[in-house]
């Protein structure tokens, strides 16, 4: 059953269909929130809100969009808000620590899982991106989504997202020169060896 035949179950009023949607996007929006702001337990709260808010205004959700891109804008709004809030509270003890990431690798979506995959320097970095560049390098480096989906969930063209992800990698790239190509060449054999998407 697609995301459109699902939203379409809830809308008519069968709510127990909504279960599916959460099962299928949560790792990936905790993966995001973890992405942006650097800590699991601000991602996991980001990730309930999030499809909160997304059950609330089904009735008001257009099937012609796709339900994981205002899913990811819904999310990305929430995370932009968290930081805001939390950057108007000064903190004490410096730049708060990204926690691990936890639980059963076999349970997160293919291709967002940041343990293993990032070096804790190299997380960190990204981190500390402009906003609009690491929005666009975690949905389309870590997130693994095309330029056009990007496009579609932070409402800027394509080539916007291409030349925002490129300024992410080139900033990496210098802080990190070593770490980021070693990153690079292990992701790219990742990838060969997975094959294909589906």
């Amino acid at each position: 059953m697609d995301d459109s035949t699902i939203v379409s179950k809830c809308q008519e009023g069968h709510s127990e269909f909504y279960g599916r949607l959460v099962d299928k996007y949560s790792a990936r929006i905790i993966n995001l929130g973890y992405a942006m702001m650097g800590n699991r337990h601000d991602a996991e709260d980001v990730a309930q809100d999030a499809f909160v808010r997304a059950y609330r205004a089904l009735g008001r959700f257009q099937k012609k969009a796709k339900f994981s891109s205002w899913l990811y804008q819904i999310a990305l709004n929430l995370c932009k808000d968290q930081l805001k809030a939390k950057s108007r509270h000064a903190r004490t003890g410096g730049d708060e620590q990204m926690a691990n990431m936890d639980g059963n690798p076999q349970e997160q979506a293919p291709r967002i899982i940041l343990q293993g995959e990032l070096s804790e320097k190299m997380r960190d970095s990204i981190n500390r991106l402009p906003w609009l560049y690491r929005e666009a390098f975690v949905l389309r480096h870590l997130q693994g989504l095309e330029y056009e989906d990007v496009a579609g969930i932070t409402g800027v063209p394509p080539d916007t997202v291409r030349v925002r992800a490129y300024r992410a990698r080139e900033m990496l790239r210098t802080s990190l020169a070593p770490n980021v190509d070693t990153f690079w060449r292990e992701k790219a054999a990742k990838e060969k060896k997975r094959g294909p998407k589906e």
